[in-house]
């Protein structure tokens, strides 16, 4: 009986290039059939048939159960430091994002106006980043610093083959090397006192961007941000081009901005600023609401040679007023600012985005080193003084020490000495508007 088995699936095909076959004969030559007592021919070749059916479903069934296990290798899980995650295709992927960063603070001023003894989380945020087929990429942040929830970075760009970008969503207004540069990175604790006095944020629109390896522009229109309950929001238009060429061994970096920003009647624009240090609760410039419309317009240099960085900016703002017996003020702010890493480190530049980035730390302390210690001092001027406006002139000077445990972790302490002088404007500083500060700040620091 096996033997007319093996002629009939002979018969039906090639049995030695089908494994299910073979392992079908095989059954059957096992099964103990008695010949006296067989069923017909027919009976066996149907039986034959469904045994040799299951075992196609099971084969299928094997089959893909191995493609799933392809399949699950198909997703990169890389820790740099929190998990980021990648198809093999590259087309996708999502990083997880964060950073905390936890000040402490002592700052009083000449006129005993002011003492402050404090500790706050400056920053708090948690988001994800990443790209979706390859040409769209996305951002969603939010701070929860303050035991309030912010949204920060919220936006789609898509990416053109020619190198031009389309991005939508909330996002920083294209201005300012210390404000592009990303608060991971900068040197001190706070940014450029202009960047918060003239009022450098992240606002809703739609902005364009072209490059190279070298160089940069980008422009946007915006209108308002998330969390604004303005019936009219305003608008803003705002661009900002960079290059930087390369001489010997230093890389070079000049750039320049502008914006172009109107407000309602309902909320004209003030100008004021803290003393170098967020934990101070007061401004010592200031000048009341006085702008309907204004201009701004910025120049930014810098210079990076192994481990000494040299950087500038300068800032002016033009408010107009809106009276018709009232001259517009102008308004200045600007610094500058040198840095060198003692451990010989160089600190990180991006010259494709046109902003400062983290620097490779040589012996990490994770790693049984020392980490990387740099030393830095900027002066910071921003004068809000201007065709009788007296919101004051601010004069800091700010000296830093910044120890990079590893690549993602920072210890950093400030010293500011902060002189005030023709600030009538501003209560805090007395009918001679004169004043100064002297602070201390401590941050521990560490994003993802």
């Amino acid at each position: 009986m096996a033997f007319i088995t093996f002629l009939i699936l002979m018969m039906r095909g090639n049995i030695m290039h089908k494994p299910a076959n073979l392992l079908t004969l095989i059954i059957v030559s096992l099964i103990n059939i008695n010949i006296a007592e067989a069923q017909s021919l027919q009976t066996v070749i149907n039986t034959i048939d469904q045994i040799t059916a299951e075992i196609t479903v099971l084969q299928e069934k094997l089959d893909s159960l191995e493609n799933t296990r392809k399949d699950s290798n198909d997703l990169k899980i890389k820790w740099e430091p929190a998990p980021s995650l990648r198809s093999n295709d590259k087309r996708f992927e999502m990083n997880i994002r964060g950073r905390v960063f936890t000040d402490a603070a002592w700052l009083s001023d000449k006129d005993n106006n002011t003492t402050v003894k404090a500790t706050e989380l400056r920053t708090a945020r948690l988001g994800i980043e990443g790209k979706a087929w390859n040409n769209t990429k996305y951002k969603f942040e939010t701070d929860f610093s303050g035991n309030n929830v912010t949204v920060k970075d919220a936006y789609l760009q898509w990416l053109g083959k020619n190198g031009t970008n389309i991005i939508v969503g909330q996002f920083k207004t294209p201005n300012s090397l210390d404000e592009q540069t990303s608060s991971r990175h900068i040197s001190f604790m706070e940014r450029a006192s202009f960047t918060d006095a003239f009022q450098l944020s992240r606002k809703i629109g739609v902005g364009i961007s072209t490059g190279g390896d070298n160089w940069t522009a980008k422009a946007g229109v915006f209108r308002g941000a998330n969390g604004s309950s303005l019936e009219n929001e305003g608008s803003d238009f705002a661009a900002r081009v960079t290059y930087s060429p390369t001489y010997s061994k230093t890389q070079l970096h000049f750039g320049g901005s502008a914006r172009l920003r109107t407000t309602s009647d309902q909320s004209k624009f003030r100008y004021r600023q803290r003393p170098h240090l967020h934990l101070s609760p007061k401004r010592f410039v200031e000048t009341n609401r006085i702008g309907s419309k204004d201009f701004l317009v910025g120049l930014e240099a810098a210079s990076l040679n192994g481990p000494l960085w040299v950087t500038a900016e300068i800032m002016r703002l033009k408010p107009k007023v809106g009276l018709s017996n009232q001259e517009n003020p102008i308004f200045f702010g600007g610094y500058a600012e040198a840095g060198y890493f003692i451990t010989g480190e160089k600190r990180g530049y991006k010259a494709s985005k046109g902003t400062w980035d983290r620097p490779k730390v040589i012996s990490p302390v994770n790693d049984g080193g020392t980490g990387a210690w740099a030393l830095a001092t900027r002066f910071d001027l921003l004068d809000l003084s201007s065709k009788g406006y007296l919101g004051g002139k601010q004069k800091n000077i700010i000296v830093g020490l910044n120890w990079y445990l590893n690549r993602y972790t920072r210890i950093m302490v400030n010293y500011n000495n902060t002189k005030i002088t023709n600030a009538s404007s501003a209560s805090i500083n007395g009918n001679d508007g004169r004043n100064s500060i002297n602070g201390i700040g401590l941050r521990a620091q560490i994003d993802w």
